[in-house]
């Protein structure tokens, strides 16, 4: 009797787990999606020689086209809805262990946030793209404070605040993954793609990929974390 309700609780674990792991995969779908289809594409376009930078890049974002502008919506809306899901997988796997309840609550709050207010941050943000055609700089810094910049102030802090979790449990080696993964992190991922573009040619691939910083950070985490969700402790 013992050994079956020893094999019942092993059981409801090993799916808790599994679980976690199938989330993960969406997570790692939808990040592509939204590389691939959602992100990449928004970033194909050059920057125009003007003196006044911030307008060279309200340019650039004018001159992205309709089919652009819609696969960012479309790609992009149901990639990082996924991408939340992904984060959940990691709040699942981090929770098996009740002493870490309370962080794992604080990535699940954050793959919350990701699902629902990621989607609606980067339409919004596309939705900037589309009035900067206008080339009236005060009209798109009108709609950039008022209805772009309300949301991402919700939302940017949560998003970071389960980095810095996810960052801290792996680093202090009490999580499945080994110590190392700590750097798997879409943050850390963002700011090197960030650093990197920030001093690359005025080139549509480099534009690609500084605008794909965030689903690059997502895929390739997810990527790192599923593959290596090894090393339990005892």
């Amino acid at each position: 009797m013992e050994n079956k309700q020893y094999y019942w609780h092993w059981d409801g674990l090993m799916n808790k787990d599994t679980d976690g792991k199938k989330l993960l995969l969406i997570g790692l779908i939808g990040a592509i999606i939204t590389v691939i289809g959602g992100e990449l594409p928004l970033g194909w376009y050059t920057n125009p020689d003007l003196p006044d930078r911030v307008m060279a890049q309200f340019e650039g974002y004018g001159s992205v086209s309709d089919l652009q502008l819609a696969l960012g919506v479309f790609f992009g809306g149901i990639g990082i809805a996924l991408q939340g899901l992904g984060y959940e997988g990691i709040s699942k796997i981090i929770g098996t262990d009740s002493k870490l309840r309370h962080p794992s609550k604080i990535i699940h709050i954050g793959a919350l946030a990701c699902g629902s207010l990621g989607p609606l941050v980067h339409i919004l943000a596309i939705a900037m793209m589309y009035v900067c055609r206008s080339g009236n700089q005060k009209e798109i810094m009108r709609f950039a404070g008022f209805m772009v910049a309300p949301i991402t102030i919700v939302f940017m802090p949560v998003y970071m605040a389960m980095m810095v979790v996810m960052f801290v449990m792996i680093i202090s080696g009490k999580t499945v993954w080994s110590k190392g993964y700590a750097f798997a992190n879409p943050m850390i991922i963002m700011m090197v793609v960030n650093a990197v573009t920030f001093f690359g040619p005025n080139l549509p691939v480099v534009h690609s990929i500084q605008m794909a910083n965030m689903g690059l950070g997502s895929l390739i985490t997810f990527a790192c974390l599923i593959t290596k969700n090894a090393k339990c402790k005892a």
